[in-house]
């Protein structure tokens, strides 16, 4: 007669205890690599969406150049809404309670881009835009692209889930803020953009403090968060 060897209950206890440990070690580094890849694929896709909306007004208006940069709700229902898969608008100082974009320190955000004075467009995929003209010294003037990837979905933090681009009718470029012209600049003004000055720079735009320029370090980073990205 052979004897059927199994195991015991202490060594089945001691198992399920190391593969719990494992697991709590490995699995909220499985998900934060997740939950970055999901990010940056829609920052990706939302930088698509844009490109080729503009693309498209271009089409119909000409370049970007010779678009008219004056009063922003114009300029939206222009060169924007028709070129987009837009399910809801919201218009100026509208937006369901209790809904905020915050800093990567917690504090409000909600006045950068002038997002509670411009109009929401809550798009078909579920990414918000909102945009604002941007004035500075001898009239010039630039579009800021809000966009909340997630919408109106989740708690709403710069360098998270919320992103800002710039479109300059002196080049003609779609660039990330902080790669593209910002708040209080002119032609000709020389503003270090490289990778460590946005992503952690005095400006306190930066990737680290109000979290502004996180978009452009993951451009400047191939659409990739790295490590020292504060996320």
């Amino acid at each position: 007669m052979r004897l059927k060897h199994g195991f015991t209950l202490a060594e089945v206890l001691v198992t399920l205890g190391i593969i719990g440990i494992v697991a709590a070690m490995t699995f909220p580094s499985l998900i934060g690599k997740w939950q970055k890849m999901v990010t940056v694929n829609k920052l990706k896709e939302a930088y698509t969406i844009i490109s080729q909306g503009v693309k498209s007004a271009e089409a119909d208006y000409g370049a970007v150049k010779y678009w008219e940069f004056r009063d922003k709700d114009d300029f939206t229902n222009k060169y924007i809404k028709p070129y987009y898969q837009v399910l809801k608008v919201y218009e100026s100082g509208e937006l369901p309670a209790g809904f905020h974009h915050y800093c990567q320190d917690g504090s409000s955000c909600d006045s950068y881009g002038a997002f509670t004075k411009a109009q929401k467009l809550i798009l078909k995929n579920g990414m918000m835009l909102s945009m604002d003209i941007d004035t500075t010294t001898n009239n010039y003037v630039w579009l800021t692209i809000t966009i909340d990837i997630n919408g109106l979905k989740n708690f709403s933090t710069y360098g998270r889930d919320t992103f800002i681009f710039s479109l300059d009718p002196a080049d003609e470029k779609l660039l990330p803020y902080g790669l593209g012209r910002v708040t209080g600049e002119f032609s000709g003004t020389n503003r270090d953009k490289s990778r460590n000055a946005l992503l952690s720079g005095a400006d306190n735009r930066s990737c680290t403090k109000a979290g502004l320029y996180c978009g452009a370090v993951i451009f400047l980073d191939n659409w990739e968060i790295k490590d020292d990205y504060p996320w």
